[in-house]
């Protein structure tokens, strides 16, 4: 019988890294149509946002696991949150300012958290036993229950928090990354 304690331990932060750092991906997935939306020049190009964030996780993933290969987990996930950090900083300027490129960019540059989110269940694997992996691996998705929930009440909460709408959702965001 393996010893999981220091497995379980990582379980714990994992999961928690997973609600409050996943808490932004309901946010975004909200209500960058919505601002998307109010920015574009065009109303076709509404949801383009959520499209480039789909692209920014698609062409990190790779990187982002060979980061991790090399430096370890923590860089990885460190360096996804800070992703997301700058991702949300531009999108929030990007909403002040009205420029629709800009949104777009900074929802490209947080596809960097949510690729580096997809690696919290690998990581929940690396130190448990056999026994325990299924258990560490579902333990660690229904962070993602937490996330739901922390992200739809932090979104309703900062909705309209400023003069420009939306403007504190991005802002909370920042702030979800850098507490992660």
């Amino acid at each position: 019988m393996t010893d999981d304690q220091s497995a379980r331990r990582n379980v714990i932060v994992l999961v928690s890294a997973q609600a409050v750092l996943g808490a932004q991906l309901p946010m975004i997935f909200t209500i960058a149509g919505l601002a998307g939306s109010s920015l574009a020049p065009n109303k076709c190009w509404a949801t383009l946002p959520i499209t480039m964030m789909v692209i920014g996780s698609m062409l990190t993933a790779t990187p982002l696991s060979a980061l991790m290969q090399r430096h370890g987990r923590r860089a990885g996930f460190f360096f996804g949150a800070a992703g997301g950090a700058v991702g949300a900083g531009i999108g929030a300027y990007g909403l002040s300012t009205g420029s629709f490129a800009l949104f777009s960019l900074g929802a490209l540059l947080s596809g960097i958290y949510m690729s580096a989110n997809g690696f919290y269940r690998f990581a929940a694997v690396d130190t448990a036993s056999e026994g325990f992996r299924p258990k560490a691996i579902s333990w660690v998705m229904a962070g993602g229950l937490f996330s739901a929930l922390i992200g739809w009440q932090l979104g309703k909460a900062t909705v309209d928090l400023f003069a420009v709408p939306i403007l504190g959702t991005y802002l909370a965001i920042i702030a979800l990354n850098l507490v992660g």
